[in-house]
């Protein structure tokens, strides 16, 4: 976690929607390569919701403020900028080229308000997005961009129904139906662990606030062995909660989440990532992937692209999940 506060201090000195902004504990998110959270404005009042990627160094946000509008902007350690410098670069996304001039709030960092979601929407569904800063390129792979920003705004929207919403009386004072509830502090005998019980919370969440109808956990949660040692295990493919907004990112896919279950009946998520499908043949999990993964190149046209499905191997030693090698190549 204090790696996670280290990027969140990024984030805030690149925004600048509130000088004295910090990270609301407990919103950070792990989107594939992206996290998203939710920041207030040093006073406990919230700010905005932001989605931030590492492009191996230099780091790209796009964030969405309590009052709606959209800011994307840019941290790399390597640059000294005098504060409140002009800064005139071109982003393309996919090779459509954005003129931009954004202005620097540190000396390593600099943003700019967008005044609509034209340049949100392109990073929605674009697949590169490039940096030109004179002379120097940066690129940064945007995959994964749907759900991380489509998870974004769902934060914010969250955040600004419950600020919205009226106090309860004291008669009938409930929480912000909006807001997930805080996890059990302990998981009930044979039940579902608290932080698997926690990511489907969030997961409803987010479909209610689309105003849609979460579906039954069983279409989207499967409680199974997959480590050998004999306690229940559980995964959740997001494609079968499509409301929840975690569906279209990498390359098409939906986010796939595995919990290994703990002696103590806890759990702990130790692998995510965008799928073209998920397939459970005995305890071994496989998962539909494309491009490079299966062979191919991730130039190829989409015509030409390679499919492939990929087995999930536990490695006891690292306590992890290893890709195997990809079958059914097409």
């Amino acid at each position: 976690m204090s790696g996670r506060i280290g990027l969140g201090a990024a984030v805030l000195a690149l925004i600048g929607w509130a000088a004295a902004a910090a990270p609301i504990p407990g919103t950070d998110q792990q989107l594939g390569s992206w996290i998203v959270q939710a920041d207030d404005d040093g006073s406990g009042k919230f700010a905005y919701c932001d989605a931030t990627r590492d492009g191996g160094g230099p780091l790209v946000h796009i964030g969405q403020s309590a009052s709606g509008s959209w800011q994307i902007g840019f941290t790399n350690a390597d640059w000294q900028f005098a504060v409140g410098q002009d800064v005139t670069v071109t982003l393309f996304i996919d090779r459509v080229p954005y003129p931009l001039v954004l202005r620097t709030l540190s000396p390593t960092t600099f943003s700019t308000p967008l005044p609509d979601t034209t340049l949100v929407d392109a990073l929605r569904q674009g697949d590169m997005l490039t940096l030109q800063l004179g002379a120097v390129y940066t690129t940064f792979s945007l995959d994964g961009s749907t759900a991380a920003i489509n998870a974004a705004a769902l934060c914010q929207q969250r955040y600004v129904a419950s600020a919205a919403a009226p106090p309860a009386s004291p008669q009938a004072a409930v929480p912000p139906p909006a807001l997930p509830p805080a996890p059990a502090a302990a998981p009930a005998p044979g039940g579902m662990p608290p932080e698997v019980a926690q990511e489907v919370s969030n997961l409803q969440s987010n479909c209610q606030v689309m105003n849609k109808t979460p579906p039954p956990i069983g279409d989207y949660v499967t409680r199974i062995g997959l480590t050998g040692d004999g306690t229940d295990d559980w995964l959740i493919n997001t494609g079968g909660i499509s409301c929840a907004g975690l569906t279209g990112g990498g390359g098409g896919g939906s986010m796939m989440e595995i919990f290994i279950g703990l002696p103590n009946g806890h759990a702990r998520k130790v692998y995510a990532r965008y799928a073209l499908g998920v397939e459970i043949r005995g305890s071994t999990v496989w998962l539909g992937s494309s491009g490079d993964q299966c062979g191919g190149s991730a130039t190829d046209p989409p015509a030409t692209t390679k499919t492939c499905q990929v087995p999930l191997i536990w490695n006891k030693a690292t306590q992890r999940f290893d890709e195997g090698p990809p079958t059914r190549v097409r």
